[in-house]
């Protein structure tokens, strides 16, 4: 039994092993709507401290919410689950995570601009940021 033990383990060391662990995807998915109504929306409006040192600022226009970033343009925005919101154009989705002491973090995801360079445009870049 050795014998026929050995050959195979001495391939086996020939090939070498590998494991590949693929990396988590980073995505936006189409926005579900789920309505929400002011009462709930008041616990989320203002702004929030992001760790990039960019301020996200939620409100709400009438019956819309609008999430905007910095200089990078307002989105409309829907609730997809009791803290999570996403943008109906998927360029932005945000989770905030308020506990019971009013302590606030999260996570926003979003779709901006990269930088051009030689006077050609960039590609848009996935930008993952957490809360301050």
């Amino acid at each position: 039994m050795s014998a026929a033990w050995l050959p195979a383990s001495a391939q086996t060391e020939q090939q070498g092993d590998t494991v590949t662990i693929p990396a988590p995807t980073l995505r936006i998915d189409a926005p579900v709507k789920r309505y929400m109504g002011e009462m709930e929306f008041a616990a989320f409006k203002g702004g929030y401290d992001l760790s990039n040192g960019q301020i996200l600022t939620l409100k709400r226009v009438g019956n819309r919410m609008y999430a905007e970033v910095g200089d990078w343009g307002q989105h409309q925005i829907v609730a997809v689950s009791k803290d999570t919101f996403v943008a109906l154009d998927q360029k932005l989705k945000v989770r905030i995570d308020i506990n019971n002491s009013g302590d606030v973090g999260g996570e926003l995801l979003m779709v901006v601009p990269g930088n051009s360079v030689a006077g050609q445009p960039a590609q848009e870049q996935l930008l993952r940021v957490a809360f301050r």
